[in-house]
Formats: structure tokens, sequence, C-alpha cells
């Protein structure tokens, strides 16, 4: 039997709904509503389609979209409605389906009160001498003051009758006697078969004013179908949030970057691991997962139902966006075809050519190589990472977003690589004669002032020190004589600088500024070829010194360095060996004094050029690590870079007293909904609603996880061992060993192939 207005629930009936209320209250729930619901009118009848996310103390209701009753017409028979919603699951992610499936989550009723005081003002209009007490008010506007009791029962019962009453002969505006709209044959044999299978919730719309001065339409949860039982609302939390969408937001529990981070190394103590694998209390991770998906979840619906409506543009400017699209597509297919056939020819000549001279080319211009062979395949695969899967038709926001990021940024990259290295070469391509007068000078001048006058100061009594003269002289004649040799070599070349100095520019032009800049570290290495030389040498000397002092020294204390126990053992030395050692321990420590003095002055100058090749070199990866894209959309959709969620409270809980006795079930009285909606129109009891927030990074926090990784090949002996190598006259390291976009694999495809590929990749690249 539908549910009638006037009859009246059994009071074993109302004692189970008592008994299913109180489960309720131990077990909280979260309606997740859309804001456009919200703020928008919506349609006096409507089902609402999501996913149910059960925890162990809490319900999630999302709801992704809603469908008018109408929709579901029988006309949807043919196709099975219970087929389109498995396609809509089959298209979400697997974790997602794991957990819920998509269905259609209840049923909502709009509110009447406005249809009903308009009718109550037209009969106050006609009847102007009507007290005030028997002048209706509706809830949203300001009430009198001297409103009376009876006046609220009249506005309740003809609401209720509105909403809940069978009003007219036809059986679909019948109810049941749970208080559900008795809907049309096809979408009521849906909404049993939901309710015998899973979950139904019933909700009221009415009309409040939070924050705003227009009205927002909030629903309220009346009652709900949880595993065959029917349960009162209770507890109930409502969230707003908005609509993840592709481009432009979507939601993120975590910080952003943090991902990214490596885990620990450190060994997890036992306690933690058991606490990782008890359940979560609150599962919020679920839940954005199902809220990143609810567009998808909408658009695709919309598609299998027929209801969804594109943006309908002009028939003669999509083909004109079309047509301009295609051409730009083969401009730049082809544009990209000659360079792949340039790469190709000079990857073949080097291959092929004598394997001598390549090693030899590879060694002294290690850093270019290596630069040239990374620009060179991101040349080659871009069209590859352009053309993609579609992330824009991926069913989670959060994922497409992702994706689309790593895909824009190598691309991104290499054209702000190349527009500084154009500005560059530009620079230098206009300047050329002013740039090689400016390095003859500085070449000069280090030659003269520094070298050869500190060599000659060194011979002499550096600083007051007192220096073996004979060694003195050895050793700065021989660092005098390389000078000259070397600065005689430089000066022969000189003739061919500025043609140097043009081709640094135009490899900046093709390639970028991480060519050029590496070229100028190999550079560098080679124009100071004969000071790293001579501190080689001098080191050498130095490091030799240094050992046998410290082997002469152990043998006058009796001891000797066992190098497979990485430790001093106790050793008896002879007469002879004691003699021999006392005669080469004075020379030596007296000619230790020169050989430091050159060893510092060599170091010093080996430093500053390692310095400054390592700056150069992380420079280059700060270049190829900075993510470009990314920051141009901070600047401009920076909601594209949730960091975290906060939840902005507009309404807090009230309590409301049901008319008669309450949850008893007292015979005499309404039936227990017909009370919940005469205090629902009372304006209570009003559920706690929140609006979903999210914080967002800023750039620093965009950027910090890509310069974190520059520095994930260094050592942390670096530092220790770089000032060992000093002290002891050890090698000391040249290069920090930054990291570099990875090498990958050269691609060898036919001219006609790469050109098709390029010219599919920019047209998929279109959005």
């Amino acid at each position: 039997m539908p549910y009638r207005h006037g009859d009246c629930y059994p009071s074993w009936q109302t004692a189970n709904s008592y008994v299913c209320d109180l489960k309720m209250l131990r077990k909280k729930c979260r309606l997740w509503w859309p804001e456009q619901l919200v703020s928008s009118q919506p349609n006096s009848s409507f089902l609402f389609v999501g996913w149910y996310i059960c925890s162990i103390n809490s319900l999630d209701i999302i709801v992704a979209t809603t469908i008018s009753p109408h929709e579901i017409s029988p006309c949807l028979l043919q196709s099975n409605f219970q087929e389109i919603l498995h396609a809509v699951n089959g298209a979400m992610p697997l974790r997602l389906q794991e957990l819920s499936t998509i269905s259609v989550l209840g049923h909502c009723t709009a509110d009447c009160t406005g249809e009903v005081l308009k009718v109550m003002g037209n009969q106050n209009n006609d009847s102007p001498r009507k007290s005030n007490s028997e002048r209706l008010q509706c809830p949203g506007v300001e009430e009198n003051s001297s409103l009376k009791t009876h006046s609220d029962d009249r506005v309740n019962q003809q609401c209720h009758q509105k909403l809940f009453a069978d009003t007219t002969a036809d059986e679909n505006c019948a109810r049941w006697n749970c208080g559900c709209k008795k809907l049309d044959q096809f979408t009521e044999h849906q909404r049993q078969s939901f309710i015998r299978n899973g979950n139904w919730i019933q909700v009221l719309c009415k009309s409040e004013r939070m924050l705003c001065k227009e009205p927002r339409w909030i629903p309220e949860l009346h009652h709900m179908h949880l595993n065959g039982e029917t349960l009162s609302a209770h507890d109930v939390h409502l969230i707003i949030y908005e609509l993840p969408t592709y481009g432009r937001n979507h939601f993120s529990l975590s910080s952003w970057g943090s991902s990214e981070h490596v885990g620990s190394s450190f060994r997890k103590p036992n306690w933690v691991n058991e606490l990782d694998k008890k359940p979560m209390l609150l599962d919020l991770d679920s839940v954005v997962l199902a809220l990143n998906c609810t567009m998808a979840a909408k658009v695709l619906l919309g598609q299998r139902m027929g209801t969804f409506d594109p943006v309908i543009h002009l028939f003669w400017i999509s083909t004109l966006v079309s047509t301009i699209w295609q051409t730009m597509a083969v401009l730049v297919a082809s544009v990209a075809t000659v360079r792949y056939i340039l790469l190709q020819s000079l990857y073949r000549f080097l291959s092929y050519g004598s394997e001598t001279f390549f090693f030899i080319l590879s060694k002294m211009f290690a850093h270019t190589c290596k630069n040239v062979h990374i620009r060179s395949c991101q040349f080659l695969y871009w069209p590859v990472i352009l053309q993609g899967t579609g992330f824009s038709s991926q069913s989670n926001v959060e994922y497409a977003h992702r994706a689309a990021l790593r895909k824009h940024f190598m691309w991104s990259n290499v054209a702000m690589d190349v527009i500084f290295g154009i500005i560059i070469g530009l620079a230098l391509l206009v300047n050329v004669e002013a740039v090689c007068f400016w390095i003859l000078i500085v070449v000069r001048g280090i030659t003269d002032n520094l070298l050869r006058l500190g060599c000659v100061w060194l011979m002499g009594v550096p600083a007051g020190f007192k220096l073996n003269t004979e060694l003195a002289e050895l050793l700065g004649m021989i660092s005098l004589n390389a000078i000259q040799i070397f600065s005689t070599l430089c000066f022969f070349l000189s003739t061919y600088l500025s043609y140097f100095v043009e081709g640094l520019a135009l490899s900046g032009i093709v390639f970028g500024l991480t060519i050029p800049a590496a070229l100028c570290i190999d550079m560098l290495k080679l124009a100071t070829l004969h000071v790293l030389t001579l501190h080689w040498l001098i080191s050498f000397l130095y490091s030799q010194q240094i050992q046998a002092l410290a082997s002469l020294w152990r043998l006058f204390r009796g001891r000797k360095w066992n190098p497979l126990r990485q430790r001093l053992d106790s050793y008896d030395y002879t007469v002879e060996q004691h003699v021999v050692g006392s005669l080469l321990f004075t020379p030596l420590l007296l000619l230790l004094p020169t050989t430091s003095v050159f060893y510092i002055f060599f170091t010093m100058l080996s430093t500053t050029i390692t310095f400054i090749c390592i700056m150069i070199e992380i420079a280059i990866s700060v270049l190829h690590a900075t993510p470009f894209a990314e920051i141009l959309l901070c600047m401009a959709r920076r909601r594209r870079f949730p960091s975290g969620i906060w939840f902005e409270i507009i309404s807090s809980p009230t309590a409301c007293t049901y008319a008669g006795n309450g949850l008893s079930g007292d015979p005499q009285s309404s039936d227990l909904g017909a009370r919940k909606t005469a205090c629902f129109f009372k304006g209570g009891p009003k559920p706690l609603v929140s609006l979903l927030r999210s914080n967002y990074a800023t750039i620093g926090k965009i950027i910090a996880p890509h310069y974190r990784n520059i520095f994930r090949g260094v050592r942390p002996s670096f530092g220790p061992s770089l000032a060992y190598g000093i002290l002891s006259g050890q090698r000391i390291p040249s290069t920090l060993q930054t990291s570099l976009p990875p090498i990958m694999p050269w691609m060898n495809i036919s001219f006609r192939e790469y050109w098709r590929l390029c010219r599919d990749a920019v047209l998929s690249f279109r959005l």
C-alpha cells in the first residue's frame, strides 16, 4: 500500500525506525553535493548518481550528477540502464572500481514553500481584514515577531500535502510509507532493485541564504534505505564542492610534490608497520579519488543517455580553425623533418667515421657530446611525447593534470632553452668583435699578471718564507716554459677566435643555451690545460713527499701501516733502516715548504677553474630541470596545483523538536515523516554545511622537487673528499655529477613516417 496523507505508522515500525536511528548515530554520514546544484533552482524532482563509500564509522555519499526521472524513460529499456551504468563504471580508475560502483543514489524533491506561500499570499490579499496571526511568512524571508503557532502549522500542513500527500488519483503521485515518492513504472523498478541490492536515500531541497544575498538550494537528507533497513537522517554533514574540471581544478590531500619524495632508507619499527595495516577511520583518499572522477562520470553518463550537449560552434568558424590548424601542423612537421634529416646525417657521419677520432672528440668535449645527444633525442622524440594517449579524456582529473604536466614538461623546457639560446646567440653574433677583444684582454691579463708574475714571485721570497733556491728555480722555470709554450700556441689560434664565437652563437640558436654552456666548460678546460697539467705535476710531488714523511715518521715510532686490515701494526726495524730513514727524512722535510708554496698556488688556480666549471654545470642542470610549463600554468591557473584541502563551515547544526511524542510513535499524532517534514520547513534541524576548499602550492613548492632531483646524484662525501684531496695532494673531483635528463636511444625511422608522426602530434595537441 502506498503511503497517503493521514495514515500512521504502526507502533512496531516506529520502534524499528528508532533502533535504526540509533545505529545511524554511531555511523557518521557525509553528503558531498555539487555546487551547481546549490546555486541554481533544481527541478521539482530528480535522481542523482554517484558513489557510496563506506568506512568503519562513516558513510560518504558522493553525488556526481543528476538525471530527471523522465530521462529514464521506457525507451531505455532496449539499452538497459544498468548496462549504461556498468559502461560508465568501467571507464573509472581501477582503484575506484574496487572501492565502489557508480549507481543511482536516490531521489530528491525540491522545496514547495514558494508556491504555497504565493497561494496563501493571494488569499491574504483577498481577505485584508485577517489578523496578523493568520498571515503566513516564507522561510528565508524576514519573519514577523507576532507570528503565531497555528500559522506555522498551516504552512507546514500545506507544504506536507504538496510534497507527501496523494493530491490526485494518479498512481505516480503516490508515496510509499517510508516517504519515498512512487515513480513511473520503469524508474520505480530500478529504485526497488537499488533498495534490494544496495542503498537509497531521499533528499529534500530548500532555499536558504548563506554568506550571500542570493538564495542557495541546500539539500537535507530525509531518510535512507541502508542494507534493507530504513534509517532516519541524523548527524549528516553536507559538504558542497565544485566539480573538478580538466584544465581548471582538482582536489588533492597531499601537499604538492610530496609524492615525488624518495622513501626513507631507515627501517620502520614494528609498531609503525602494524599501525599502517589498520584501516583508516576517515578514508578521505577514496573520497577525493571519487570527487576527481565526478566530471567524467557526468559527461559519460550524458553521452550514453544522449543528454550531453557539447558546445556548438558556427560551421564556417570551425572550418577556418581546422584549416589553420592543419596548415600549422604541416608546417611544423616539415621543419621538424628537415631537422631530423640533418641530425640523422650528422649521426651517421660520426658513427661511420674514424673510431679513434670520435673517441678523442668524445673525451675532449665530454660535456658537449653528452648535452648534444640529450638535446638531439629531445628533438627526435617530441612528437612521440606530445601525441600521448589523450590525457584530457581520462576519467580522473588529478591523473590527467599530472600526466599533462609530465607531457608538457619536455617541450616547454626545450622551447625555453632554445629561446634563451637564440637571445644569447644573436647577442654574440652582433658583438663578435667586441667579445673577441675582451676575451683576448682577459687571457693576456691572466697569463701575464697572474701566471708569469706569480711564478716569478714564488722563485724569490714569497711572503718572507725562506725557500730552497734550487728547487724553487727548477719548479719556476718549468712553469714559465709551459706557460710560454701554451701562450704562443694560443696566440696562433686566436685568429680563429671569431669563428669559435660564431659557432658558439649558432649552436645556441640551433640547440639552445645548454649546448654553448657545455661547450664553454670543455673549452675552458682546454684553454687552461697548462695550468691543470702543472697542478697535476706539483701535486704529485707534494703527495709523494707527504706520504714519504708519514712513512718515515711511523718508522721512528716502530709502526707499520697494514693496508689489508687498514690499521697500524707494530714492527721491529733494523738499525740500518733507521739510519737510512733519518737521512731521507731531513731533506724531505726541508724541501716540503718550497713544494707546498707552489702546490698552494696552482691548487688555488685549479680549484677556481673547477669551481667555474661546476657553476656552469649546475646552471645547465637547472635549465634542464626547471618546469617552465608548471610555472606558467601556476601564474595563469593556480587552481591546477592543489596542496591539501580544508572545510569552510557556513552553517552550524541546530536542533528541532518534533511535534507530538518525538520518536516514540504517538498514534494520535501524524506520522514521523510528516513531523520531520514540518520541522524541515520551520527551518530545522539544519545540518552541518561546509564548503570544500583547497590550498594551492606556491611557485617555490612547485620547483623545489625538481631542483632537489638535480643534486640527487651528488655524493654526501663530495665536500670531505674535496678537502682531503686538497690537503693530501690527491686527485680532487672536477665535476659535481648533477642529474641530467635520461639519455634516450637514438631513433631510426623513415622520413615520411617521422613527418606523419609530427603532423599527428600537432593535431593531437589541439585542445
